[in-house]
Order: C-alpha cells, then sequence, then structure tokens
C-alpha cells in the first residue's frame, strides 16, 4: 500500500472498482489555449479506449505522451490532471500545481507525470518549494 494525494491505494489493481479513483482524480482544472498568444500550443481531446471516455490535452507533447499511455500494455489506467498540490515559497507566494497525469501500471506505485515540450528555466526554482 501507498499513500497518495491523500487517499491510500493498494497495487493489486488489475480487477478492482475504479469508481472511487475515477471521482477523486477527476480533472482538477479545464483545458484552455489562455495565454495562446504568449506561448502558442495545442488544445484538442481524442476518444481513450482504455478508459472509455475523451482525455483532452494542451499540447502535442502531451497527446503523445497519452497516445503512448494507450498503447504501452502495462498501464492499467491514467487521470488527465489529476490532483492540486499546493507550493509555497519562503516569500509567502503560493500557489496550486497541477501535474499532468497520475498513471497506474501493474505490479507499479501510481506515479504522477509532467509533460514539457522545452525546458522551463524556472522549473528549477519551482521544484526547490515543493
Amino acid at each position: 500500500m501507498r499513500f497518495i494525494g491523500g487517499v491510500l491505494m493498494r497495487y493489486d489493481r488489475l480487477s478492482r472498482d475504479w469508481q472511487k479513483e475515477d471521482a477523486t482524480f477527476a480533472p482538477k482544472r479545464k483545458v484552455n489555449n489562455k495565454n495562446s498568444h504568449q506561448h502558442p500550443h495545442i488544445i484538442g481531446s481524442f476518444f481513450s479506449r482504455k478508459l472509455e471516455r475523451p482525455v483532452e490535452y494542451e499540447s502535442l507533447g502531451e497527446r503523445l505522451f497519452y497516445y503512448y499511455l494507450e498503447l504501452e500494455q502495462s498501464v492499467i489506467r491514467y487521470y488527465v490532471q489529476p490532483v492540486e498540490i499546493p507550493i509555497s515559497k519562503d516569500n509567502g507566494e503560493s500557489w496550486l500545481y497541477v501535474p499532468d497525469a497520475l498513471v497506474y501500471r501493474h505490479q507499479s506505485p501510481p506515479f504522477l507525470y509532467q509533460v514539457k515540450h522545452e525546458p522551463d528555466p524556472n522549473e528549477d526554482e519551482k521544484l526547490k518549494h515543493m
């Protein structure tokens, strides 16, 4: 068992009912192209056969990552923008960080992913405060 995002999870997930996780890890924010005039990106969605519902993405990198998850046989289930992680800096500044995906694989603990198209020069600074 492992504790993640306030939920206790078991590793034997092959024959489980996913309703609790589906509700807990529903997307925490809407996909949008806000600020696209500053950082152009492509948004869209596709139907996931693995999840039996539409999956939204905010970049080509995310789309390719989700396609990979669809094809990867070890992936049982995944959730897009699944949790909000509060981040606080020493100067009092704070925000909610939303990772791109939570992925469940056979015989592995769940893992959070952030997909990046190009290096963010501020990312190292942000990660220091996590």
